[in-house]
């Protein structure tokens, strides 16, 4: 595919992904713990982000749990997140691809120095001394009672036009180099 046109594609996909994302209602149980809210909060992010990509790319994304567990897609970006799944029970929201090597965007909930925090990362496959590890990077992380949607979003848009290239012409050096260039190292 020629790069201008590929840039020009992934130009508008941030401003599409904002709009989406305002769409997302930030209406929960009212006995919801903080832990359910955020986890209720990452999956509805990668909801709208799969089917995003998914509309836009027309290449096939897959989702951890499924999102045919999570919700039920009512059109127009609009998902109505299923009432019988344990939100609270979710430490890990994924959504990803393999085009030679596997990437994903990994929304988890984890324990720190007693506490718990809520982070998003790109966890991507590498060869590290002639194996294939996971090499997470980290995009957005906050305590679990100071998680903000908004932010979390803010904190995704940036890798946006990068995530969309990789997806688009199923080639992982887009967001490789994004996440080697751009944020920091967490693990593998």
């Amino acid at each position: 595919m020629d790069s201008h046109f590929l840039r020009g594609m992934a130009e508008g996909i941030p401003k599409l992904v904002e709009a989406d994302m305002a769409l997302i209602s930030p209406d929960h149980p009212a006995n919801a713990s903080p832990r359910e809210r955020v986890a209720r909060m990452m999956t509805h992010v990668l909801l709208r982000l799969w089917t995003r990509l998914v509309l836009e790319t027309g290449q096939r994304l897959t989702m951890l749990p499924s999102q045919y567990l999570l919700g039920t897609y009512e059109g127009k970006m609009n998902w109505a997140l299923n009432e019988t799944v344990d939100f609270a029970s979710i430490t890990t929201v994924e959504l990803g691809a393999e085009y030679g090597q596997k990437h994903a965007l990994v929304g988890e909930i984890y324990s720190h120095k007693g506490g718990e925090r809520a982070r998003l990362m790109f966890t991507l496959e590498e060869e590290v001394r002639g194996k294939s590890v996971s090499v997470n990077y980290l995009v957005f992380d906050e305590s679990v009672g100071s998680f903000r949607l908004d932010a979390a979003v803010e904190a995704i848009v940036p890798s946006l036009n990068s995530w969309f290239e990789t997806v688009l012409t199923r080639a992982d050096g887009p967001l490789w180099n994004f996440c080697k260039e751009k944020l920091e190292c967490v693990g593998v």
